[in-house]
């Protein structure tokens, strides 16, 4: 269930309630989206741990919080602020049961050290092996290039060789021909899994980044 799904259901389910205080609840639920999201969940993932909306909103009225909402709507004016952890207090008590609910509502994890180590890691170690990496990789594709140049140039001279030289051409001419295309397969596979390699770095970069430890 998306954001807008899961908010407009809680919000129907909640239509008897003053409409400000509809507003305030469905305002904090939308700040447990958005702190979900910029830990790198899904809209789904967010809902599935909320809990159904129906069932959320039917706690309100389990619990008694619709006369909660009135009495909120008359102190809206001077105490704004200390109506809203009353409603969000109730919401949470009537899922606390749910594990997912629990993890939504819980204070948001300090990132500050495992981002400063992602940081300095890159910079200070991962900067310097990514070029040597790469650096490594591309002398190794000039070799095979220049056996490939090299082979086909043997064939190239054989019209101005003499006869006794015509063979040694042709023998240096496969030789750096097989040459380079085995070192090319090498290098191939080489490159891939350099690629896959970086691809998973850069992913436990973004979850360490944005989970934290």
């Amino acid at each position: 269930m998306t954001r807008e799904e899961y908010l407009a259901t809680l919000k129907s389910a909640l239509h008897s309630l003053p409409e400000t205080d509809i507003a305030d609840i469905a305002r904090d639920f939308e700040e447990h989206f958005s702190v979900g999201l910029s830990q790198g969940k899904t809209e789904h993932e967010i809902s599935a741990e909320l809990g159904d909306p129906v069932t959320v909103a039917s706690t309100y009225f389990d619990e008694g919080l619709e006369d909660i909402g009135h009495t909120m709507k008359e102190s809206a004016a001077s105490s704004a602020s200390a109506n809203k952890p009353a409603a969000v207090t109730s919401v949470i008590s009537g899922i606390s049961g749910s594990e997912g609910a629990a993890k939504a509502i819980s204070p948001e994890k300090d990132l500050t050290g495992a981002r400063l180590f992602v940081i300095l890691l890159n910079v200070l170690i991962t900067w310097w092996v990514a070029i040597t990496v790469i650096s490594t990789l591309f002398s190794f594709w000039c070799v095979s290039v220049s056996l490939l140049v090299g082979g086909i140039g043997s064939f190239t001279a054989l019209a101005a060789a003499p006869g006794d030289w015509i063979s040694v051409f042709v023998l240096f001419g496969m030789a750096g021909i097989l040459l380079a295309v085995a070192t090319g397969i090498l290098n191939f596979f080489l490159s891939k899994w350099t690629v896959i390699g970086s691809k998973a770095y850069i992913n436990w970069n973004k979850k360490l980044y944005n989970e934290g430890f």
